[in-house]
């Protein structure tokens, strides 16, 4: 009998491995992928994303995965697997695959992406995944509730990875996933929507306001439909900017804070709403008394908007940042001051809403 050729063995091994060791490709759209957060679908080659903390979730019965991106090069996502952070990916200029998962045992794993960087480092546009080594994409579920913050750098987490208050900010220490918003959002097993502007105001200029119906923010025809997502609870957390330089004018500034929540309530007709004063804003310079004023003027918006009923209107006060609890790039919050103010966050949540 005629023994086989090696290459004719070398075949009959090829063909002998199993074709779920071969790679698979993913298509970003393939509805096994979840997404949260704002995302353009306008562009066939996959959905895109600027809004800090724009998610996407796959789940998968082990193996490993990459996904291929594409960016100007200046924005990080955090891989998160199981709920625990692991990689972060620097993106590099144009079209890249990057491994998000690598050899996870059999059993269910779900890898998260996060935009940790916020909206002016660019668009970043999912192009499809690869499951290799044996993986099968599963379903992902939804969090229980759905949690959306609106703000400014804070909200950001800018520079909250930094050493110190000397150190200016760079993308690298910017961190949307260890924001307050965020950790206090998985605590109680919540969807998380952030839209927040670093240096953003609520009134008259440079505000948040008119940026909050975009899909993409740097883009005026990209509009969000409100119709997609509605959380169970907003979170305003903005002032700090408006009063940096000068108190604003109270009719005007009080007045443009309950036209937003009509606005909100006429988007999220259920939603109560929480009213934040933020952890860097102070009675510093005395003159000005800045977060007395703040308080005085959110106890106004409180009280008019409620006077109008419908869902709760809140204050939620983060308190000063204990400087103890150290300080991230130009002053801004820590990632210790974002955990306290988070575990205010989620007090709050319990306590009002029964979550």
């Amino acid at each position: 009998m005629k023994k086989p050729s090696p290459f004719a063995l070398l075949a009959s091994a090829l063909l002998a491995i199993p074709l779920c060791l071969q790679a698979a490709e993913v298509a970003a759209t393939d509805p096994a992928i979840r997404y949260v957060g704002r995302f353009d679908t306008t562009d066939a080659a996959g959905p895109r994303a600027a809004w800090t903390a724009s998610a996407v979730s796959l789940t998968l019965s082990g193996g490993s995965a990459s996904v291929k991106l594409k960016d100007s090069g200046k924005n990080y996502w955090q891989v998160v697997i199981d709920g625990r952070p692991a990689a972060v990916l620097a993106l590099e200029a144009g079209e890249k695959s990057y491994p998000i998962a690598t050899h996870l045992p059999d059993g269910k794993h779900t890898v998260e992406l996060v935009k940790r960087t916020e909206a002016f480092n660019g668009v970043t546009q999912l192009l499809g995944f690869e499951i290799t080594d044996g993986a099968r994409l599963l379903p992902t579920p939804a969090r229980a509730h759905r949690v959306e913050v609106i703000g400014d750098s804070i909200s950001c987490g800018y520079g909250i990875e930094a050493a110190g208050k000397e150190e200016k900010f760079t993308p690298a220490t910017e961190n949307g996933w260890l924001a307050y918003g965020a950790v206090a959002a998985r605590a109680v097993n919540a969807d998380y929507v952030c839209i927040a502007w670093s240096g953003r105001k609520l009134w008259p200029d440079n505000t948040i306001v008119s940026l909050y119906d975009r899909t993409l923010p740097l883009s005026a025809s990209s509009k969000w439909d409100f119709a997609k997502w509605t959380p169970d609870v907003v979170v305003v957390n903005l002032g700090t900017n408006d009063f940096r330089k000068v108190n604003p004018e109270e009719s005007g500034w009080v007045a443009a804070y309950v036209a937003f929540i009509k606005e909100l309530r006429r988007n999220y007709p259920k939603a109560p709403v929480y009213l934040a004063a933020g952890p860097m804003i102070s009675d510093w310079p005395s003159d000005r008394k800045c977060r007395t004023t703040l308080l005085g003027y959110l106890g106004k918006v409180i009280a008019e908007t409620s006077a109008a009923g419908g869902p709760p209107v809140r204050l939620i006060d983060f308190g000063v940042q204990d400087p103890k609890n150290g300080l991230g790039a130009d002053w801004h919050p820590s990632v210790k001051t974002h955990a306290l103010m988070a575990e205010k966050l989620v007090a709050a949540f319990k306590a009002d809403l029964g979550w």
